[in-house]
């Protein structure tokens, strides 16, 4: 994959091209548009890379940090905005749950996917056209269940942050074609699990060390499993179809036997253990500047700790804490749930260990601000990098998990239980928590005591990896967990974002 990407400018560089052409216009034979672009695999290859450009927001220098990370986390239960992101109007209306359609966060997060689903649509209609002496058949048609995969991936982000969403199904090739309503959840439901769908029947179940971060089977299945959980969560009268949907996804992947969890949890994060053996989807992103390629952001500053010299974004909450402390000092070693070392920095004799300084050679308390007695700054360690010279550069190149094992497994033992098959998802939940956290098998083996345990699991291994917010509305307990952990101003209008006003003022089909 990250061969890949450094093709991606080629494709990008080619912009929409106008479908009315005047014949005097004399054009240039040598010059490369949207028509004449596409004449072998190498060209279809950089078309795909310009497709994965856009995953995660990932576009832009700021950006990446500043759009993807105030969406999708402000509006958990699980963080607390920093001091400094009280100087950014737009990222405290997402956090308090008063956006309005001129928000520049959400704006740049909808043009973003739309975007990437440009470039898939573009994919999938040239390809389609593709001669057999232009590519061999087989990977054309390996490559166009991945443009599926992609396209259902960019929709599915969108559906998770807006109730109804354009579904674009082709690429424009005129302005009146630009305009297109809205669909309804159920078509945008059906519309994105077709993608999934599409993208399962053609896709290898891996690729060689030069490929890899591209989307495998594995991750088409995982990803329709996710969809239909979700639209399990939506629609009570048909829920039973969805986990079954979801439970014959899922259960590809778990009997693959191609993934397995790692012990290190906080290597998946930090860099030391990319593409691992759980991960089934991976934002890749590079260290690497040779030939001129830049892919690494300075998000880690947007991250890391105010008394680590962050910029003082986002900490974890109180509540957060507490859930990971909520089962006391069980884990094999005496300490709390693993994850949350992992996760946080908090005040704990793990981080004030003086003869091994665990917070990039200092304590906790020597990192944080002595005169504040109360030590209760919760900072996010997740995601940060491994050694503290890494942590002081500018930009950071390590690769971001998407979709983990561990994600699928929670999902499969959810449908499981749903499907009064409690007794067969319990395993799948104390695999995650051996692993991962490093405690004794969950109490309790009934459905009531199963969902309750999937619901803290999530909370300790996704902290952080955006799903909290979408899983409380999944589960119809979003208004009254907001309210009972201090996020006051969530409402059901405030379940989703509003349609963005450069939206609404470039469609005519939308008012």
């Amino acid at each position: 994959m990250k061969k890949l990407i450094y093709l991606l400018s080629a494709c990008v560089l080619i912009g929409l091209s106008s479908c009315d052409d005047d014949f005097m216009e004399t054009k240039s034979p040598d010059k490369l548009t949207s028509d004449n672009f596409w004449r072998n695999a190498s060209d279809a290859e950089a078309g795909m890379a310009s497709a994965y450009s856009h995953l995660e927001c990932a576009t832009d220098y700021w950006g990446f940090a500043e759009v993807k990370f105030p969406v999708e986390l402000y509006p958990s239960d699980l963080v607390q905005i920093g001091g400094d992101a009280y100087n950014y109007e737009d990222w405290l209306t997402i956090y308090n749950y008063n956006v309005n359609s001129a928000n520049t966060q959400i704006s740049s997060y909808w043009d973003i996917h739309y975007r990437g689903i440009n470039f898939t649509n573009q994919v999938l209609e040239n390809l389609i056209k593709m001669t057999d002496e232009q590519i061999d058949s087989e990977k054309k048609k390996e490559l166009i269940s991945e443009a599926h995969f992609l396209r259902g991936y960019y929709h599915l982000k969108l559906l998770l942050a807006w109730e109804k969403i354009v579904l674009r199904d082709k690429y424009p090739k005129s302005i009146p074609e630009t305009h297109k309503t809205l669909s309804e959840r159920s078509a945008c439901w059906d519309f994105v699990i077709t993608d999934f769908e599409e993208a399962s029947k053609n896709l290898p179940s891996s690729y060689d060390a030069q490929n890899v971060g591209r989307a495998t089977k594995w991750a088409a299945f995982a990803y329709l499993g996710k969809a239909n959980l979700h639209r399990a969560g939506e629609d009570n009268a048909n829920a039973k179809q969805y986990y079954t949907a979801a439970k014959s996804a899922l259960a590809k992947v778990v009997n693959s036997n191609n993934f397995s969890l790692v012990n290190n949890f906080i290597s998946i994060f930090d860099g030391t253990n990319q593409n691992s053996s759980e991960a089934i989807f991976e934002l890749q992103l590079s260290n690497n500047t040779d030939n001129g390629a830049w892919f690494k952001f300075p998000h880690h500053r947007w991250l890391k700790p105010k008394g680590l010299f962050g910029w003082d974004e986002i900490a974890g909450s109180h509540f957060l804490l507490e859930e990971f402390k909520k089962e006391g000092k069980i884990a094999s070693d005496g300490r709390y749930d693993h994850r949350s070392y992992a996760t946080l920095f908090f005040d704990d004799e793990y981080f004030n260990d003086t003869d091994n300084p665990r917070v990039y050679g200092y304590t906790y308390r020597d990192w944080w601000n002595a005169s504040n007695t109360a030590y209760d700054y919760t900072g996010f360690r997740k995601y940060l990098p491994a050694t503290k010279s890494e942590l002081d550069a500018s930009n950071q190149g390590n690769n971001m998990p998407l979709m983990r094992y561990a994600d699928v497994l929670l999902m499969y033992a959810e449908v499981l239980n749903e499907l009064d098959e409690t007794s067969t998802a319990i395993p799948h939940i104390n695999n995650v928590r051996a692993k991962h956290g490093g405690l004794p098998a969950m109490t309790g083996n009934n459905k009531a005591a199963v969902t309750t345990q999937i619901e803290h699991e999530r909370i300790c291994e996704f902290a952080m990896e955006g799903s909290r917010f979408h899983d409380l509305r999944r589960w119809g307990k979003l208004n009254e967990t907001m309210t009972a952990h201090g996020r006051t101003g969530v409402a059901d209008a405030s379940h989703f974002f509003p349609i963005p006003e450069s939206e609404v003022n470039s469609n005519n089909e939308i008012n």
